[in-house]
């Protein structure tokens, strides 16, 4: 699978209310976050704040305490978790909580 640079997306920009970043390789859960792809989020932020601000930028993949802050950090403001919710001994609003909590 080859990666996508957010070069591609962008004369579509003015047109879309939401861009993903995926945080790990697509396809399979359980995987640890790319950290090489908060550059990415960081670029994406810049051009979706210089052409339509009101986009959403989404990152999805490997989300935990850590990356619940890093991400937001770089620009984003969509976090998807999966692992870190419903991988855990916890209830879905206890591990919510945790990751809000942590990720601050």
């Amino acid at each position: 699978m080859r990666a996508t640079g957010f070069d591609k997306p962008l004369y579509i920009l003015p047109d879309l209310d939401q861009v993903l970043v995926m945080t790990v390789n697509p396809g399979f859960g359980h995987q640890h976050f790319l950290y090489s792809t908060l550059g990415k989020i960081s670029r994406a932020r810049q051009m979706i704040d210089c052409i339509k601000p009101e986009c959403d930028l989404e990152v999805d993949g490997g989300i935990d305490s850590e990356t619940a802050r890093l991400c937001p950090e770089a620009g984003a403001n969509v976090l998807v978790a999966g692992s870190s919710v419903f991988g855990t001994n916890k209830s879905v609003a206890e591990a919510m909580n945790r990751l809000r909590a942590e990720g601050e």
